[in-house]
């Protein structure tokens, strides 16, 4: 009997060891972290990672139009919440609207040089004695769709400091025979943190794609294809094959509440 159990305490013995140098040859998988690059998936219809942030939220407050939203966090989620809620300010032209557009523009930004370009189409419009040729819908020149595009991409943010944003937008410009002609494209801006985020530069001109280095491209534009139907229509396959052709895709990421 005491042979067996020193043969049983010795085949114990021998198992055990095997089953310590398995574990350790073959190491559970860690659990996936938030941080970790893996961890994001695509999941938009078209690709793209989709976000928690919504377009028309973030802030604590409006500007003096009633309906810009102001007063971020200074986070780099508040940052591409409050680049989507400033689009329609550095986008719409509206010439019956365009001094109170204008004046909220100012609040929410910090003038500069970029100041002219981003106002200028605004200015033109509103001079004229007469609505310019393409107006539509009561005054309108051009009139955005922000959550019609849907898409954001961070190039760069320190919390509180400084973030450049790029932000995809659909549009209605100027109506060719009978409606406006839908177009998609990309809004650069860089914010600025000043208790709140405020527009630092934006617009870059059309011979600075890369907006003085601080992007990797321009990002996507394009007019929707077909005859005009007077709306932005929702984004294809297909349109964004040819919107992102020769861009890069990297780092765009969509809005929770995108229209798809």
């Amino acid at each position: 009997m005491r042979k067996h159990w020193k043969l049983l305490t010795a085949l114990g013995a021998v198992i055990l060891i095997v089953a310590v140098a398995v574990v350790l040859l073959n190491p559970p998988s860690p659990a996936p972290t938030k941080d970790e690059p893996g961890s994001l998936q695509a999941s938009g219809k078209f690709g793209f990672p989709v976000s928690g942030i919504k377009i028309g939220e973030g802030g604590t407050k409006t500007a003096s139009d009633g309906k810009t939203i102001t007063g971020y966090t200074g986070t780099c989620d508040s940052a591409a919440q409050a680049a989507a809620n400033y689009a329609h300010l550095l986008r719409d032209v509206n010439v019956k609207t365009w001094t109170q557009q204008k004046k909220v523009l100012g609040e929410v930004s910090k003038a500069g040089p970029w100041t002219a370009n981003a106002t200028i189409a605004g200015d033109v419009a509103a001079s004229s004695q007469d609505l310019p040729p393409g107006a539509f819908d009561d005054g309108w020149f051009i009139r955005s769709d922000v959550p019609a595009g849907g898409m954001y991409r961070m190039a760069s943010c320190d919390e509180k400091k400084k973030a450049v944003v790029q932000v995809f937008v659909g549009s209605l410009d100027a109506q060719t025979k009978t409606q406006p002609v839908a177009n998609f494209g990309t809004l650069t801006m860089e914010l600025g943190w000043f208790g709140d985020w405020k527009i630092t530069d934006a617009m870059p001109r059309v011979d600075d794609p890369d907006f003085g280095g601080r992007v990797k491209d321009k990002g996507p534009v394009g007019p929707a294809a077909g005859e005009p139907t007077g709306s932005v229509p929702p984004l294809t396959s297909e349109l964004v094959d040819s919107l992102f052709k020769g861009t890069s895709r990297e780092g765009w990421v969509e809005y929770a509440n995108a229209k798809r």
